[in-house]
């Protein structure tokens, strides 16, 4: 039995997640079974327990060794089946705390199941808020507006660059936040996710530098495509945008600059062939 700690919780490092690393050779070799998982945690979402059953098909290869009876793996089994929401990124990383968790209790150190439950549900918000952050609104854009960039000029380095430069994180994300978690434990928030994304300032800027070269790009294409007259309909879109969406919803909003935007060129197009 452990000693209890006065300053325990979910973001202290505990002694025993620190003394559980182990070479990265033998981790995969354990754990396997479970890493390739983690890229299908999504694909049972449902309504009532969002991701509840991609995470137990992660710890499924685990249960009969945490288990000392029948019982006991059928209690396993219900806890987690519940409800479960981390979103995409770092939900490896809480699966592996849970691991880290459930190690330790079936070896009989003091955690209770409300403990890990606990833990589970308060770094779930936490982290899907961080990596949310981070890729949906820093790291894809940058990444889909220099392929734009690179389409515009009729190259396919864009693409390549993209891909690159999102599964370096995404593995990252996965595979690393899985293996932190299972290292860490309880830790793993004020250990590992500060240091997760330390480039993300240099992101943005990017991302806005990115955006505002290929606003120029756009601008003069444009102006060679179609004249003065193309670029005052876009700027007539973009004012009509605004309005709309004042009204309607975005997806409304879009549906309806698009279909403008393609009976325009429609109209243009037989004008021109006349």
């Amino acid at each position: 039995m452990e000693e209890p700690r006065p300053h325990e919780g979910v973001w202290i490092e505990t002694e025993n997640a620190s003394s559980a690393r182990r070479p990265r050779g033998a981790f995969l070799k354990r754990h396997w079974n479970a890493v390739w998982r983690l890229f299908f945690i999504q694909s049972s979402r449902n309504e009532r327990t969002m991701d509840g059953l991609g995470l137990f098909a992660v710890l499924s290869p685990f249960l009969s060794k945490w288990a000392r009876s029948r019982e006991e793996g059928s209690s396993l089994a219900r806890r987690h089946l519940g409800y479960f929401n981390a979103g995409l990124y770092l939900s490896s990383a809480v699966a592996g705390v849970v691991v880290n968790m459930e190690e330790r209790r079936a070896r009989g150190e003091a955690v209770t199941p409300e403990r890990i439950d606990r833990t589970a549900a308060a770094l779930s918000s936490v982290l899907a808020a961080r990596a949310n952050y981070f890729f949906d609104a820093l790291l894809i854009p940058l990444g889909l507006t220099i392929a734009s960039i690179f389409a515009i000029h009729g190259t396919y380095v864009g693409p390549v660059i993209f891909l690159v430069l999102y599964n370096y994180y995404h593995f990252q994300s996965r595979i690393g936040g899985y293996y932190r978690g299972v290292e860490l434990g309880e830790g793993v928030g004020d250990a590992y996710v500060p240091r997760l994304f330390r480039e993300e300032r240099f992101v943005a800027g990017c991302a806005a530098f990115a955006s505002g070269v290929f606003a120029a790009l756009l601008f003069l294409k444009a102006r060679s495509a179609g004249g003065a007259g193309f670029i005052a309909w876009g700027a007539a879109l973009v004012a009509g945008s605004a309005v709309l969406r004042r009204r309607l919803s975005v997806v409304w909003s879009v549906v309806l600059v698009l279909f403008a935007t393609a009976l325009c060129l429609v109209i243009y197009g037989y004008v021109r062939l006349r």
